[in-house]
């Protein structure tokens, strides 16, 4: 939303690069999709097999319409050049050495609780999200690339929590005499996101494994880790003195 453009570049000119190049040398490639395909669904778990409900001009357009152009690319690449494509719809995963400042829900609740700050919910907070933990995606993604399954294919946990809930949880595992605030709703905000895995288990043999706190309790210990860091290593970046070598100035 901050750079719908680039967002758009990335998706759609970046993922026919790789198309290209997939064809050129005979690769398998791997799509990390989403469940943002699904936009803001009137169909509740999402299978793959429905077509999702997407403003195509809202904020989130860039986002959602470029995973949906990208997914068609794919199949058009597949059917046309013969290109092996695996599309993993991804949904809400966390985890260590995600970046504190990426704006996801997560990373700002622990962000926030650790800091005292405000926990800030969009809305009233009754909008459901369904997270996973990083080594359960990574799994299912290296199961799918492993696999024969070229149709899309959904990557998350089906253990649903509305954003309060999950608000009070992160205060709670911090430890934060953190306030909650709410703010005013976001526009095209999904009310509701839980995947059908039904698909993962059946055809991958895949299913999430690593309970919500325990991989909370790991990406809170890495934040905090993080944060003491930057506290005691205030780094401040200096310009490279020009190097002198035969009369020339050059810079590096």
């Amino acid at each position: 939303m901050y750079n719908p453009i680039k967002t758009l570049k990335t998706n759609t000119i970046g993922t026919l690069n790789m198309l290209g190049l997939a064809k050129r040398v005979g690769a398998r490639l791997l799509l990390a999709s989403t469940s943002e395909v699904y936009g803001d669904p009137e169909v509740h778990p999402q299978s793959e097999d429905y077509w999702g409900h997407v403003n195509p001009i809202g904020p989130r357009a860039c986002y959602d319409e470029g995973k949906r152009v990208a997914e068609t690319m794919c199949y058009a690449y597949m059917k046309q050049e013969g290109v092996e494509v695996r599309v993993a719809r991804i949904f809400n995963t966390f985890g260590p050495r995600m970046h504190m400042n990426d704006g996801r829900v997560v990373s700002n609740f622990i962000l926030q609780a650790l800091q005292g700050e405000p926990l800030t919910v969009y809305g009233s907070g009754s909008q459901t999200r369904a997270f996973q933990y990083v080594s359960d995606l990574v799994n299912g993604l290296v199961a799918l690339m492993n696999s024969n399954v070229s149709s899309p294919i959904n990557l998350g946990n089906p253990e649903e929590h509305t954003i309060l809930e999950f608000a009070q949880l992160i205060k709670n595992l911090v430890g934060s005499g953190s306030e909650i605030q709410f703010l005013s709703e976001a526009q095209d905000d999904p009310q509701k996101r839980k995947p059908d895995i039904k698909k993962a288990k059946l055809m991958l043999g895949w299913e999430p494994v690593v309970p919500l706190e325990e991989g909370l309790n790991k990406a809170i210990h890495y934040f905090r880790k993080e944060l003491e860091y930057q506290a005691n290593n205030q780094y401040i970046p200096k310009p490279k003195p020009a190097r002198i070598k035969k009369g020339r100035t050059r810079h590096n």
